[in-house]
């Protein structure tokens, strides 16, 4: 069956989020942080489907993130520090 994807199924972080969690478990997320990574952790919820990153604080560390959705304030902060951005398609 096809099914829609409500605004719940997204996890939303912002930066200033991701720089927390990334801190916080520096050597999880070494390589790449993903949906998948922080369902194993217990970081978010595991019925979100989709993640979305936003620009709002700051971001202080090279980080590669994969993410469905990306605002393009968050694409040019994570770019600025030398990180890479990976955009799932769905």
């Amino acid at each position: 069956g096809f099914k829609t994807l409500k605004k719940k199924d997204v996890a939303i972080l912002n930066l200033s989020k991701i720089q927390q969690i990334y801190e916080k478990n520096k050597e999880v997320f070494a390589k790449t942080m993903d949906l998948k990574l922080l369902k194993d952790k217990k970081l978010i919820n595991k019925k979100f489907l989709k993640l979305k990153i936003l620009g709002s604080g700051e971001i202080k560390s090279k980080i590669d993130i994969s993410a469905h959705y990306v605002s393009k304030q968050a694409q040019e902060k994570i770019q600025k520090f030398g990180g890479k951005l990976n955009i799932v398609k769905s």
